[in-house]
This record gives C-alpha cells, structure tokens and sequence, in this order.
C-alpha cells in the first residue's frame, strides 16, 4: 500500500512543506489535494509564525486539554515532537509555575502526570459504553494505556491471519471507566450489517446482563455513526 507513484511522492512533499492541504477524501480513504490558499482562511495563512516557546507552550496545553492527562512523554509523542521530553520540558515547567498546568504524583510512583489547571481529580464514575478505533487517540500511548486501563493495546491488521491473536480490525470496548473487552467486527456494506464475529473479555471481567446492554448500546451507536442498519451476532 505504500507503493506510491511519483505523483504521490510530490503531494506528499508539498503537504509536508504546506504548499498543498487535504480538502477532502474520497470514499473515506483517498485524499483529495489542493492548493493552501483556496482551504485556509487568509487570516490563517497570513498569520505570524509563533516562535519555537510560543509554539511549543500551546502544543503541551493542547495535547494534555485533548487527552486528560498526560505524561511527558505522552505529550512528546501526541505531536511526535523531535527532541524528546528534554526539548520540551523547560516549557511545561514554565506552564507549571504559571499555573496553566499541574503536575501530579500519581500512586503507582510512576512518571508524574500533567492536567489542566482546574481540573476535577474526583469526577463522578463515567457511564459511556464506546467502541473505539484502534487509531483513537486514547491508544496511542501504550505504555501509558497499559499504565492507566492495564490493556496491552494491539493493532494485528499487518500481521498474517495465523498469527493473530484476536482477529483482523479488532476495537477495544470501554465501559465506564475501564476497557472491558476487544470486538472483533466486520462490515457487510451491500447487507448494511454490522458483524460481531467476537468479543474477547479481559482478564477479570465477567460476563453480566450489565455488560451485554453495555456492549449492545455500543453496537448500535458504532451502527448509526457508520450507517449500517443491523447488528448479527
């Protein structure tokens, strides 16, 4: 799939560069390119460029506002930022003693965590029930979901069937405040259905009636933001 053709290597280039923007996709997956200005605002474009402290400040604020909490890490690895925690964090200290930011020590004695200033560290218990994409951003950190849910995330869409463990495009369930199980689906889009082929639990979670409604409210909300119109099991 990353067989690109010259053409592609140049659009690629000009995005990278700013030339060029993505203006749309077609069929969910193509990209359609065009020049920046006919996208872009003009007072976007031709605002000033920040400089490295100013830009570096409000990527921190941003990712950690984005994720909830984050590490230092974390928020290195939110905007792949070259230089590793050392470039940035002169800057969360300074948003530190601003009070921007907070840093606190967690129990587990790991890394601190950062949060937005303000933040409450007591909510009530969530109730949601989600599947997520294996791309959310939720999972990007790793270490820092198996750290936080306990949950080895993988993505086995490149691996070879006979070595995966829990199936091809494989969503993790979250429900309230934990990450329950792993959906193995598919979708039959000349059928308009939604196929469960699997749902694997994590270790220490028992099937319940409150699951199975937790997981078929999950369903149908994945059915209405696809469009698919029914569910086999």
């Amino acid at each position: 799939m990353w067989n690109w053709k010259p053409a592609k290597v140049m659009l690629e280039a000009l995005w990278n560069s700013g030339e060029v923007v993505i203006a749309g996709r077609v069929s969910g997956f193509q990209r359609v390119y065009d020049l920046a200005e006919r996208v872009i605002p003009g007072e976007v474009l031709e605002a000033p460029e920040p400089d490295e402290a100013t830009r570096l400040r409000e990527l921190t604020i941003r990712a950690v506002r984005a994720r909830g909490a984050l590490t230092e890490a974390g928020i290195v690895e939110h905007w792949r930022l070259k230089g590793g925690v050392a470039g940035i964090r002169p800057h969360v200290d300074a948003l530190v003693r601003e009070g921007a930011l907070e840093r606190l020590r967690a129990e587990d004695g790991e890394a601190n965590v950062l949060v937005a200033a303000g933040t409450d560290l007591d909510p009530s218990r969530p109730t949601a029930a989600t599947l997520l994409s294996p791309f959310d951003n939720l999972l990007w950190d790793r270490a820092f979901v198996r750290r936080v849910f306990r949950f080895d995330h993988l993505i086995e869409v490149y691996k070879p069937a006979p070595e995966r463990q829990y199936g091809y495009y494989v969503l993790p369930f979250l429900w309230r405040d934990r990450i329950v199980g792993r959906a193995d689906l598919k979708s039959e889009r000349r059928d308009g259905t939604l196929v469960v082929k699997a749902l694997h639990l994590e270790r220490g979670v028992r099937k319940s009636g409150a699951l199975d409604d937790a997981f078929e409210r999950a369903l149908d909300r994945l059915c209405r933001v696809i469009g698919l119109e029914r569910i086999v099991l």
